[in-house]
């Protein structure tokens, strides 16, 4: 009310001028002629004294008005203070939420996008292992079909030298017995004539026998050779065989070995992220129903300021009973950081964690009462 104090003013200043000039410009008092003492002017006197009383009530009506517009000006300053501080607190923690959600959201994008990166390296891994399956049942097919076959080979052969044998020594009987039947008919009919000839005869019959023996014993010597070159054929190829089989089942039990140390190395992954986030989860929950116990039991003191904030150190047993409670840092007063220690000891014993592991018996945190 700028308008009304410098009315105020004016009005006091004007009758202060006006007891001034009337006290200027009053006329003197005329002695009288009979000797009579001068009055002196007592109703001026007490004018003037009635004036400057009235002048001091209204100035000091005025500066309790002046305090008092001061004083609420004071106070609405500091309301605004109080209000733009609580405003500017609510945006920071406006914005810190607005980065929280954004940093989760980039890590929740960033995990799906390792989870569709280690679902497709499974994927990879799976048909990898399927087709060093279907190569190894390929590998153990055609060695069955390649013994079968070599079963079948060697069967055939020895069926053959048997018969090539069998065939070799009926040719030879029956030559020395068709050999024998026209020496007997020769020599019967030729006995009387053929006597002289009869030791040639003999000659030739042994020497027939023993060129029948030398070359049944080189049939028999080439065979006996010929089958040992083919049982060192059938060996070497059977070892050749047996050792490609070796190494493709070593090749093919190295590559499932790789395939399965690398499910393992991801399953491994997998786990140790799926733990970190559950760690992660279960620490927050933790620290929030620690935070909402301690504001439960927390009583407003007197003189308490929004936005005042504690940072505490606390210390506490197994089963989550405080031992003790240390103030860090503090904005506000005594009372404020004893209602916060209270808070903290009346909340004991506090909440204990989802997960084991995380469990700490030395707790930092910052209270805020709202």
């Amino acid at each position: 009310m700028p308008g009304a104090m410098i009315l105020a003013v004016l009005l006091h200043v004007v009758l202060v001028l006006a007891i001034v000039f009337s006290e200027l410009w009053q006329p003197e008092s005329v002695k009288p002629s009979g000797g009579e003492a001068a009055q002196l002017p007592t109703p001026n006197i007490e004018a003037e004294s009635v004036s400057s009383e009235a002048i001091e009530r209204q100035a000091e009506r005025m500066r309790e008005q002046r305090e008092n517009r001061e004083r609420e000006r004071t106070e609405a300053e500091r309301a605004a203070e109080q209000a733009a501080a609580t405003r500017r607190a609510e945006e920071a923690r406006a914005q810190q939420l607005a980065e929280v959600r954004k940093e989760r959201e980039r890590e929740a994008a960033e995990q799906a996008e390792r989870l569709e990166q280690l679902r497709k390296e499974q994927q990879e891994v799976e048909a990898e292992r399927e087709q060093a399956q279907k190569e190894a049942e390929q590998a153990r097919k055609e060695a069955a079909e390649a013994a079968q076959q070599r079963e079948a080979e060697e069967k055939a052969r020895q069926e053959a030298a048997e018969k090539a044998r069998q065939a070799a020594e009926e040719k030879a009987r029956k030559e020395a017995e068709e050999k024998a039947r026209r020496e007997a008919e020769e020599k019967a009919r030729q006995e009387a004539e053929e006597q002289a000839r009869q030791e040639a005869a003999e000659k030739a019959r042994r020497e027939a026998e023993e060129k029948a023996r030398q070359e049944a014993e080189e049939k028999a010597r080439q065979a006996a050779e010929e089958e040992a070159r083919k049982e060192a054929e059938e060996k070497a190829r059977r070892e050749a065989e047996e050792k490609a089989r070796q190494e493709a089942e070593e090749k093919a039990a190295r590559e499932q070995a790789a395939r399965e140390a690398r499910e393992q190395a991801l399953r491994d992954q997998m786990a140790a992220e799926q733990q970190a986030r559950a760690e992660s989860d279960a620490l927050s929950k933790w620290a929030a129903a620690i935070q909402s116990k301690v504001r439960d039991n927390w009583q407003r003191p007197r003189g308490a300021r929004p936005g005042w904030t504690c940072t505490v150190t606390v210390k506490q047993d197994a089963d989550g009973r405080v031992r003790n409670v240390t103030v860090v840092g503090c904005d506000g007063d005594r009372l404020f950081e004893r209602s916060v220690v209270q808070a903290i000891e009346a909340a004991s014993p506090l909440p204990k964690p989802e997960i084991d592991s995380i469990f700490q018996e030395e707790l930092r945190f910052n209270f805020k009462p709202e």
